[in-house]
């Protein structure tokens, strides 16, 4: 499964580094690279040299300048560049921004939006797979890109396929092959959704038969970090508002937030968009927890079959 990274490059000059690591009010020059879907969705390998001179899409072109617009007026302008081989590769800017988690909101929710519908009018798949900030001011810099996953050594399949553990099984593949953040967050949402469902058409026939059965979904989570897996200071940090609650309690928590909202584009109902940063982050957020949930629910019925 691919990762979302971001490293961080200080000068350090003769008297220290340049600036504080987070930023600073200020200037920053932005590259957002593009990527084509199935392709060069994600990154081997971070060399930031590289990444001034990468990107590709399947849009050819010498090259568009774009409004950002910020919904109350025009922001500024863009310019979206192409490779070597006249192909569309990078959207360049320079913006105002308090630090660097600011810029790479601004510029997202501001540039990403319009490349919306420049694929919309092209009709052809597009999307970015890395940014490049620089402060201007410092030339600290600051890269955030998917990461290829990690080699595993090949196991041995063991199990018997039932009906309900391929769609489980596939579903969760769905999940890890995904590079949107989205579409993870709703594939693992779905595991539980569907184990939710059999447990409980389970306990109404054991009812019935005056017998009980144990539901997976009030398995709780760790409550220890410590009890986790190996996973990133990131991840620590999103399962630490998860420990101890049942599989249940965390399902209830992102029905609303992350499934319904990922899944349905309601009127007037929250919704989650890829077009705008902290949705992206919402559901990145919850992923971890929801594959970890998902991960145990499968292994259990793979060790009933």
């Amino acid at each position: 499964m691919t990762s979302y990274t971001t490293t961080t490059a200080v000068p350090v000059f003769q008297h220290g580094e340049a600036g504080p690591h987070r930023g600073s009010p200020g200037v920053y020059d932005v590259v957002l690279i593009l990527g084509i879907p199935g392709l060069t969705s994600v990154t081997t390998s971070i060399n930031l040299d590289e990444s001034l001179v990468g990107g590709d899409s399947l849009l050819v072109g010498a090259g568009l300048e774009l409004r950002l617009d910020s919904g109350t007026g025009v922001a500024g302008t863009a310019q979206v560049i192409p490779n070597r081989e006249g192909r569309l590769a990078q959207v360049r800017a320079s913006i105002q921004a308090d630090d660097f988690a600011a810029a790479e909101r601004l510029i997202h929710n501001l540039v990403v939006p319009t490349l919306s519908l420049l694929a919309f009018h092209a009709d052809v798949a597009l999307e970015t797979t890395g940014m490049l900030l620089t402060e201007h001011a410092t030339q600290i810099k600051r890269f955030s890109t998917t990461m290829l996953g990690t080699f595993q050594p090949a196991p041995t399949p063991v199990g018997v396929l039932t009906p309900p553990l391929r769609l489980l099984l596939a579903t969760y593949r769905e999940g890890l092959n995904s590079n949107s953040p989205l579409y993870q967050a709703l594939s693992f949402y779905k595991v539980l959704e569907h184990v939710k469902a059999l447990a409980t058409q389970q306990r109404r026939s054991a009812a019935r038969a005056g017998q009980t059965v144990t539901d997976p979904m009030e398995r709780r989570l760790p409550t220890d970090l410590a009890d986790f897996p190996e996973h990133t200071e990131w991840e620590v940090e999103v399962f630490a508002g998860y420990l101890g609650k049942t599989y249940t309690e965390v399902r209830t928590a992102l029905t609303d937030t992350i499934r319904n909202a990922v899944a349905h584009l309601t009127p007037g109902r929250d919704v989650r968009s890829a077009d705008l940063l902290a949705d992206i982050q919402a559901c990145r957020d919850a992923v971890p927890v929801l594959r970890y949930i998902a991960r145990a629910l499968i292994s259990d019925e793979l060790s009933r079959t």
